[in-house]
């Protein structure tokens, strides 16, 4: 059924340029979407903040066919790509939206991957503060972050130095236990997973309302 489910995945990029497909099939590994199964409600409004051209939100839409899923971002040019996928599915859409200045709706789930170390700190706390406002009695934020303690330490360079080259800026990264502090200080139950990647750090925290 995953394998099927990541097949519809990629053909649903089928008509988006080489470097769009290549992307979503690293990212689909990387990320390793299938972990996302067991941590969401498989129902309810799912929010995908900083979803770039959508991969896991459409993998979610595949996903919990019973669930709303809504990818934002703000760069209109991903959300053009990401919204030549949706095809005759009503339980997805897309919206070109900076979440600092947009009030997330009532949801179940929140996901953000790779996407915060791209702000400020200031920043950081603010979207996290709105994901537990906006987040249901019961509702999940997962995000997918760099774990800057992560050992070998060549692991988190190999992470700093990618994001210096492709975005010429510098990324916001915090380790496990900084990001644990204000996550449970803004009221979230919080999960640390590590997942082995023998190049980058990936860090996955689970943080229940």
């Amino acid at each position: 059924m995953k394998e099927s489910l990541n097949d519809r995945l990629i053909e649903l990029y089928a008509a988006s340029g080489v470097y769009t497909r290549f992307y979503v099939k690293a990212r689909r590994r990387l990320l390793n979407f299938s972990l996302y199964d067991k941590l969401l409600p498989p129902h309810g409004v799912l929010i995908d903040v900083g979803c770039g051209c959508g991969a896991l939100a459409n993998y979610l839409s595949l996903r919990f066919p019973k669930s709303q899923v809504v990818g934002i971002d703000m760069d209109p040019k991903r959300i053009a790509i990401a919204s030549k996928t949706v095809g005759e599915r009503r339980n997805i859409s897309f919206l070109t939206e900076d979440v600092r200045k947009w009030p997330l709706p009532a949801c179940s789930g929140v996901v953000m991957t790779d996407f915060l170390h791209h702000v400020s700190r200031q920043d950081q706390e603010l979207l996290l503060h709105k994901a537990f406002l906006s987040l249901e009695e019961g509702g999940v934020l997962v995000i997918s972050e760099v774990d800057a303690s992560a050992k070998p330490f060549y692991r988190y360079w190999a992470s700093y130095l990618s994001d210096l080259i492709l975005y010429f800026s510098k990324s916001h990264f915090r380790n496990a236990y900084d990001w644990h502090n204000t996550l449970s200080h803004l009221g979230f139950d919080v999960e640390i997973v590590r997942t082995w990647n023998p190049l980058f750090a990936p860090l996955l925290l689970v943080c229940r309302r």
